[in-house]
């Protein structure tokens, strides 16, 4: 299931010519095509009017969604939507940064997102994974997770480059902010096993701690042979102290990974990056729509 933070229609927020606006109907109508289920609106979609938005929305499948832009107090777009994939029911909702943030539409306006994304939750039905588009600042992703930890799954936010990242943890519990990247650049894969009840393993992390573990196991013995020829008191000394450092670091870590590989977790992920460089083939036929959007990008892509 494809789904998308939102920012991802006009360069720039503001006002759009018609060449911005057939560059985001080309955007959103491959975003259809490829099966994007659900994007949120955020600031530079809203570049050329709210409307204008609807339509392309409707015209290229992709369902628009924002729990806080209103329009004289009723939702512009649809707050949220449920999804059923691989036997479970998923709940995605959006939500777009606060404050009057479609060009020329005083009537339309972004409300505080915690209180509106608290009374779209409270409204939905019975599901299995709850993900929250937020096409907001880090900050107010995060804030969003930290609010909604327990209750929402996962956090994709938009609105802010962070580079292809790794998923976020909320201390205390199993709800995970992601990062999201930046004009079509890349692109994340997150691989679920949901079964039964238990702590989200985060099998990424897992082998980044088995990697530190063996580099830092590589490093002790390169440390511990130093201090084994050495004879200057001095020196043994600060090497000693490095030595009891890096077997407690050591002794933390296999703790880590021991007790991730013993166990068998109901619940786990896995994010991985697709970086869209030379290395990728190109789509000939879709490459040759995309020119003719965007000349600009002949000989440079």
């Amino acid at each position: 299931m494809a789904l998308d933070s939102g920012n991802a229609l006009f360069r720039n927020a503001g006002g759009a010519n018609e060449e911005d606006r057939r560059r985001a109907h080309f955007i959103l109508g491959v975003m259809g095509r490829l099966g994007t289920k659900a994007m949120a609106v955020g600031a530079r979609d809203l570049s050329a009017g709210s409307q204008f938005l609807a339509g392309e929305g409707k015209s290229s499948g992709v369902k628009l969604l924002s729990a806080n832009l209103r329009r004289q107090g009723k939702p512009v777009f649809d707050v949220s939507t449920t999804v059923k994939i691989g036997g479970l029911q998923v709940a995605v909702l959006g939500v777009s940064a606060p404050g009057p943030i479609a060009p020329n539409e005083a009537e339309v306006l972004a409300e505080p997102t915690v209180a509106s994304v608290r009374e779209v939750l409270g409204k939905l039905g019975k599901r299995d994974v709850t993900v929250l588009l937020a096409a907001t600042s880090w900050a107010d992703a995060m804030q969003l997770a930290e609010t909604f930890k327990g209750t929402v799954d996962f956090v994709i936010q938009s609105g802010e480059f962070r580079g292809t990242i790794p998923p976020q943890r909320i201390e205390g519990s199993d709800t995970f902010v992601f990062a999201s990247g930046q004009k079509g650049q890349s692109m994340g894969k997150l691989d679920l096993t949901w079964g039964s009840k238990g702590p989200v393993v985060d099998l990424s992390a897992v082998e980044r701690d088995r990697q530190q573990l063996e580099l830092v196991t590589s490093q002790l013995a390169s440390i511990e042979g130093r201090l084994k020829a050495n004879r200057d008191p001095n020196q043994k000394a600060a090497l000693e102290a490095t030595v009891a450092q890096f077997r407690a670091r050591v002794d933390e870590l296999g703790k880590t990974v021991r007790s991730a590989s013993g166990a068998h977790p109901g619940r786990t992920l896995k994010l991985d990056w697709v970086v869209f460089s030379t290395a990728v083939k190109d789509d000939e036929a879709l490459k040759a729509e995309v020119l003719k959007v965007e000349p600009s990008y002949a000989g440079s892509h």
